[in-house]
Parts: C-alpha cells; structure tokens; sequence
C-alpha cells in the first residue's frame, strides 16, 4: 500500500469514527470520561512523579557515574552507549512510556544521536512490575506466581529482542560534549515541570481516546473481524476476542483474557506476549516521544511485534515447567 493509500484511509476512519460521534454522541462522550477517570485515578498519580524525577535526573547527568561500569556490557549486548542502561533502569521500574520519554529527552539534550536512539528504542519500551505483576497477576489472574512469570518473560523478552535485533555496525557519532554538562540553571524545576505536564497530558489524551474507539469498534461489530484474524492461528474465540483487545488497549484486553475461564498456562503466553507488544494505545504513546528522535512507526513497530514473539516463547517455556 503506498502512501496516497495510506492517507485516503486514514482520512476514511477518521470521518467513520466522527460520524459515530455525532449518531451516538451521548455514548462516546461517557466513553471519553470514563477514559479520562481512569487516566486521572489509575495513571496520573503513578507515572507524573515518574515523569518529572526522571527530568531532574537527565538534566543533572546522574547517570554518568555508572558510566565506566556499564560502557563495556551496553557496548557489546546492545552496541549503545552507557545512558541507555540509565533508560533501561527507569523503564523496567516504571513502565511505558517512560522508556520512551526518556529516550526523547536524552536525543533533545544531546546524550546521543539518531542511531543510538534506534537502537536503545528496541530493549528500553517495556511495562513496569505495578501494572505486569499487580494488576494482571495478583489482581486479574489471582495468582502471584504467574505475575512473576509474566514479569521475567517481559523483561527477558525485551533484552533478547535488543540482543538480537540492535544494529551491530560501528559507527563514529558526534556528541555534543558540552551537552554532556549538569544542567543546573534556576529554572530546572519549572522546565522539569513542564516537561511532565506535556508528557502526562500526551498519555492522558491517547488513554481517553482510545477507551472511546474500543467501544466504538465493539458497537459498530468491527472487532469480530479482528478476531477471526487470530482464529486463524487456532487460539479459541474468547482468547482470540482478548488477544484482539490487547492489541487495542493492553488493560481491558488483559481483563478480558484472564476472564476467559482457560486455565493459567493457557493464557499467561498470549498476556506475556501483548504486554510486550503494547497494544495500539502504547505504541502510539511512544512514537508521540521517540518520533522527535527520527525513528520511524515500521521500526518501532517491527520490533514491538518481535518483543512480543521472544516473550511468548519465554513464557510458553516456563509455563510447561512450572504450570
């Protein structure tokens, strides 16, 4: 499909899912609030702190005493410079899209360049405990040890995708050396500030929008269709129906699933595996960052989609073991 397709398609959704909000206005509007009630509840307190502490450490370089540690492994796992264990850290701790954000305010302030950013963006996008351990494994599966399951499989699945799918080719970048300095002016704290506020709104607005399409595609019958594509890999209809879900909006998708009534070793892979790809929502969150570090959706994409392959297999493996 070509570009002039692409667009002439683009535009059609957009009109199709404006005329379903002005046919069943009442409707998508609740759908938006509800979204926005759970952004503001659920999300807004847990990632803004994350948000705006991590700015603060950027600026103020509090990664570069790591850096004679970690240069040589992140050099030969990753080929990325020591930042990128930085990024790491905070992603696996926090979830998306910090790794993401991250990303964006190291290229903006110099840290590293196109290439690095390409490859750091492929091990760095990942969940974080609170969401893969407590509110799927405790909460939706009722079951703490498949949480830690889901957990390892995720984490392992982004090093392996990084391990495997980074760009191995030396290269000789320029940095701006004097970006490298603490950025310590009076303002760190208002530009910390902005920055979060920026970011927050930016996630807050794609969770709204996209709890309003997912009810949209369910009323209109759009989602069966969906559904039969996963069919066709013989998953049964109400894991097909949550796999569909998950490539959506990775929370209801993940409800859906664990509700299904199939046992643990059943649907931990399938949930193991859409937390690593991220589902629509997430995606689009993170390329609304990393898209600033000139890294293209098919690449993001791309290697979301093997994330998520690594971790299903990882996951499939240690459930034959353990389940």
């Amino acid at each position: 499909m070509n570009g002039k397709n692409i667009r002439s398609s683009l535009i059609f959704i957009t009109l199709a899912f404006m005329l379903a909000l002005v046919i069943y206005p009442d409707r998508y509007i609740s759908s938006i609030a509800r979204g926005l009630d759970l952004f503001v509840k659920a999300v807004l307190p847990a990632l803004f702190p994350f948000f705006f502490f991590s700015r603060i450490l950027t600026s103020l370089n509090a990664f570069s005493p790591f850096e004679k540690y970690l240069k040589k492994p992140l050099k030969k796992l990753f080929n990325a410079p020591p930042i990128s264990g930085y990024i790491l850290f905070v992603s696996l701790m926090s979830g998306y899209p910090l790794g993401a954000k991250l990303l964006a305010d190291c290229y903006n302030d110099g840290y590293i360049d196109e290439e690095d950013a390409k490859n750091i963006s492929i091990f760095t996008s990942t969940s974080g405990p609170l969401f893969v351990l407590g509110s799927v494994g405790i909460n939706m599966m009722a079951n703490k040890t498949a949480g830690f399951v889901m957990l390892i499989s995720h984490y392992a699945g982004a090093i392996l995708n990084g391990i495997i799918m980074v760009n191995r080719k030396q290269k000789s970048a320029l940095i701006n050396k004097t970006a490298l300095l603490p950025q310590t002016d009076g303002d760190l704290l208002g530009k910390s500030i902005l920055s979060s506020v920026t970011a927050i709104a930016i996630v807050g607005g794609y969770i709204a929008v996209f709890v309003m399409l997912a009810d949209i595609l369910a009323d209109f019958k759009i989602l069966p269709f969906f559904e039969r594509f996963f069919h066709l890999f013989g998953m049964p209809r109400k894991i097909s129906s949550g796999t569909t879900l998950c490539a959506i909006e990775i929370t209801a998708g993940c409800k859906a699933l664990c509700s299904s009534g199939y046992p643990v070793k059943t649907v931990l892979p399938v949930c193991a595996a859409m937390i690593s790809f991220g589902g629509a929502s997430i995606i689009l969150q993170s390329l609304a960052f990393i898209s600033q570090c000139k890294i293209k959706p098919l690449f993001f994409l791309k290697n979301k989609i093997t994330q998520g392959i690594i971790t299903y297999f990882i996951a499939t493996l240690l459930c034959l073991v353990l389940f």
